[in-house]
């Protein structure tokens, strides 16, 4: 039986959804609201994006989680709550001595409450994805092509992602769109890749709900830092892309909203603390000789370890209820923070963690200064760099991330202010017309005039 023929039978038996709406969230990775807002002062030709800037509502900036980085930004996004209650509290699961190969949170079984995707399915909405984090075996999505890796550089990784993809998903919309690009690094061609399987599923399945996640921005914001010219150009060239995804949904679909957001900010940087070196100096970290994984630290044993996030890093001890190596941790943080030249602009405790809903786990949490990003590497404590990172505490103004929204019933020229990123998931549910009363927040009023 052919798909095209179950996607038939599947539209005749399910139940028709009320209220008319359709919504397109796409996540552009490391989109700073200012791309948007200041597109004249940074000279960036971004049409579909300022067209849904006029067109419909906005927020200033959204506060993002701790730390922000992608995997626990884009669960907050579709769960509406802090990562102490979703349970994904980095890009990679804590690995101290490297036995999971630098694996990162794929698997959507780590989430510990709802998603967006679970409750649009039970209110009989179809759900369609693509390179969406944490969403490997992701309840609710009919079409899902999560993002997944292992090595990146391997044509073994497609065989995987084919593999933990909806059956035959892949090589289906292969056969009208091309190969599939896992590799990370290929930035742009990857995103158009992404952008041709994501504009099959809205012309052949038509989901009510449709998540997107686009990543070379941040790639290119990595190397060069935001606003640089390659990352202006590789924004210009998602703008193009935005495009044709909103002119595939409205074709499909004409109720299509589309909401633009996006994980964190970004901060050009130019020096690295090396927290790795400070914490084996102190006998608190045990290195071996030669390298790890990938030519990380040999790691051969620790009382307490950072996990670094760019510009901040949670420090987790081996024995939680060990007073006097949480004692001696706080002494050596202290000592690193009061000099300037690390960089560190304030050490949370446990009671400024929970407050930012980060890892519950952590007994301290090293912020760094915007220009500064942490690190666990081999060296010198101190060493300069060029480019950005992100992953700094949601306090820091450059770490805002972007909401922007147009569609039926979005009141044009909205104003949002500076909204919560865990406002996200009830009011695209609420827009819906579907409960999520899993989220922290209420939704946020779309309608209306500014």
């Amino acid at each position: 039986m052919s798909r095209r023929f179950l996607l038939i039978l599947v539209s005749i038996l399910e139940p028709s959804w009320a209220s008319g709406r359709a919504l397109l969230l796409i996540s552009i990775d490391g989109l700073r609201p200012d791309y948007v807002l200041q597109a004249d002062a940074h000279g960036l030709k971004i049409p579909h994006l300022r067209g849904l800037l006029r067109e419909g509502a906005h927020a200033s900036g959204v506060r993002g989680v701790l730390p922000t980085v992608t995997y626990p930004s884009h669960t907050t996004i579709v769960t509406g709550v802090w990562p102490a209650k979703h349970g994904i509290y980095s890009n990679h699961t804590f690995d101290p001595l490297g036995r999971n190969f630098e694996g990162w949170y794929w698997y959507s079984e780590d989430i510990a409450v709802p998603t967006l995707w679970e409750a649009a399915a039970k209110v009989g909405l179809t759900v369609g994805s693509v390179s969406w984090p944490v969403s490997v075996g992701a309840k609710g999505i009919r079409y899902n092509v999560p993002e997944y890796w292992r090595t990146q550089k391997s044509a073994d990784d497609l065989k995987l992602l084919r593999v933990v993809s909806t059956p035959g998903l892949v090589a289906e919309i292969a056969q009208e769109a091309g190969p599939y690009i896992v590799d990370q690094d290929d930035a742009i061609p990857g995103d158009w890749a992404r952008t041709r399987y994501a504009a099959w599923i809205l012309r052949h399945g038509k989901p009510q709900l449709m998540t997107v996640h686009l990543a070379a921005l941040d790639h290119l914001e990595h190397a060069t830092g935001p606003f640089s010219p390659e990352s202006n150009n590789t924004l210009e060239q998602i703008d193009a892309m935005l495009g044709q995804l909103e002119e595939t949904a409205r074709t499909a679909r004409p109720d299509y909203a589309v909401c633009i957001v996006s994980d964190h900010g970004f901060s050009r940087i130019d020096h690295i603390l090396n927290l790795m070196k400070a914490f084996a100096d102190e006998g608190l970290v045990t290195l071996g000789q030669g390298s790890g994984f990938r030519g990380a630290p040999l790691v051969l044993d620790w009382k307490a370890i950072p996990q670094v996030d760019g510009g901040s890093a949670s420090i987790l001890l081996k024995d939680p209820k060990d007073e006097a190596t949480r004692v001696k941790v706080e002494q050596l943080l202290r000592r690193l923070a009061a000099n300037p030249a690390n960089g560190i602009a304030r050490i949370l405790d446990r009671t400024a963690i929970a407050a930012m809903g980060g890892n519950p786990e952590a007994a301290f949490w090293v912020d760094m200064q915007a220009n500064f990003s942490a690190a666990n590497t081999a060296g010198a404590l101190v060493t300069a760099t060029k480019g950005g990172t992100h992953g700094y505490s949601p306090s820091h103004p450059e770490m805002l991330a972007s909401f922007f929204m147009a569609g039926p019933d979005v009141g044009k020229g909205l104003t949002l202010g500076e909204m919560d990123m865990r406002s996200i998931a009830p009011t695209m549910a609420a827009y819906l017309g579907f409960p999520f009363p899993s989220a922290d927040l209420k939704p946020l009023a779309l309608a209306g005039a500014k």
